[in-house]
């Protein structure tokens, strides 16, 4: 058994420096060097911006290269907020066209590279595990459909897509794609490199404080200046970057990859060959590998950290893999690696520039698509002196002081969650 991303075998994040970064002053320093911070800085440099970018890990090391690389935009937008009564019906719609914006995006980054990056429109399914969901899931389908762009279809039957007696219909997202997102991380940092950025990694924040027109950073590397200070911490987000910590949590997320199964036995379980989600929060995502010769599988088994090791989760992964896919027979667990989700507490993501201090995270699991997208345009916060082009900016966010006892309590959400999810899925 691996316990690191079956991703890394073709890409392994590491450690990059080169610059020296003691008593420099920039532009505009980059607190973390994910999808966010890496679309940033190198949209900050070609707009002429002196700028820094540093990880406290390898470049990559966090939730990047650790998801499941499964792409699309709009369909989770506020999945837990009715953006139609608190923003109004007009704000709703943008909001949910800007997070569309943000698959297009990546459509046309890396339009020409799809090999490269094992880009591949497969569409996604959204499985509801209730009649309660799936009708839900068709009046959302109905709504989006009225007022997006987004092509959607709602299958009471899906015995064609999937063979489980488990999920009792679903949502088919046409405008969906699957990519390598280790790939896709290589592919943006080649870029990164081919400008004149400085990167120190690693390199850790330990503290910031304003003085005059100029931000005082302190790193584990020594003391930076700069005038502008970019947070894209995301799910690996601490009280160094301030206030603003209490935005967002980082919910531990598990991913398996099986051995080589073999595509016909991929293909048997998984005809189309699509991305795959369900509508629970201790939810289920899954999909084939780039080469369909494995299944990935991706859950919650404990609510916590660093657990990839654990006997417990191992036999859950046999259990929920045998339950929902019932058909796929004599499958081995080779890799089984965790990362953290971000996840706001309003479950929308946070764009917003506070006295020169602009803080971007908070992917609600729609990362691979959402955060390049909002790290480019965030920006624009910068160089642009009229109101932001990001509708974004004008989500309040919401904070929470008791994240510590929250991070705490996971555990036992994440049971909370199972046990009502299971009755429903059997009487409702």
């Amino acid at each position: 058994m691996k316990f690191y991303p079956y991703w890394w075998e073709d890409y392994k994040p590491y450690h990059f420096q080169n610059c020296s970064i003691n008593n420099q002053t920039y532009d505009l320093v980059i607190i973390g060097a994910g999808y966010t911070g890496i679309c940033a800085a190198q949209e900050s440099v070609s707009k002429n911006l002196k700028t820094l970018l540093i990880d406290q890990n390898a470049l990559g090391e966090g939730a990047s290269t650790r998801s499941a690389g499964m792409v699309s935009g709009g369909l989770n937008f506020g999945k837990k907020v009715d953006l139609f009564k608190e923003y109004g019906d007009q704000m709703a719609v943008d909001f949910i066209k800007e997070s569309i914006d943000s698959y297009r995006f990546l459509e046309d980054r890396v339009n020409g590279y799809h090999s490269e990056v094992k880009f591949q429109k497969t569409g996604r399914l959204v499985l509801a595990h209730s009649k309660k969901k799936l009708e839900a899931l068709r009046k959302k389908i109905d709504l989006l459909n009225r007022l997006t762009n987004l092509k959607l279809d709602f299958l009471k039957n899906i015995d064609h897509e999937i063979s489980n007696d488990y999920y009792k219909g679903g949502m088919l997202v046409h405008d969906a794609a699957s990519i390598h997102p280790s790939l896709f991380y290589k592919f943006l940092l080649d870029k990164a490199l081919n400008c004149k950025l400085d990167i120190f990694s690693p390199c850790k924040l330990l503290s910031h404080k304003k003085i005059e027109n100029y931000h005082i950073v302190n790193t584990t590397e020594g003391i930076v200046k700069t005038k502008f200070l970019l947070f894209a911490t995301n799910g690996y987000s601490e009280k160094e970057i301030g206030k603003e910590n209490y935005n967002i949590i980082g919910v531990p997320s598990y991913i398996a990859v099986t051995n080589e199964i073999g595509t016909e036995a991929i293909s048997k379980v998984m005809p189309k060959l699509r991305m795959y989600s369900d509508t629970k929060n201790d939810l289920f995502y899954f999909r084939p590998t780039p080469d369909h010769k494995r299944l990935l599988f991706g859950a919650f088994p404990v609510w916590a950290y660093q657990k990839e090791s654990s006997r417990f989760v191992e036999s859950f992964f046999y259990k929920n893999i045998s339950r929902i896919l019932p058909s796929l027979n004599n499958f081995k667990i080779n890799y089984i690696w965790g990362g953290k989700v971000g996840v706001t507490f309003n479950t929308l993501p946070h764009v917003k520039n506070e006295k020169n201090k602009l803080y971007v995270f908070g992917c609600n699991g729609s990362g691979v698509a959402l955060m390049p997208y909002l790290g480019y345009k965030s920006i624009s916060l910068i160089t642009k002196k009229t109101n932001s082009p990001i509708i974004i900016t004008k989500i309040n966010s919401k904070k929470n002081y008791f994240k510590k006892i929250i991070s705490f309590l996971l555990p036992v959400l994440g049971i909370y969650y199972r046990k009502k999810e299971e009755i429903e899925n059997k009487f409702f």
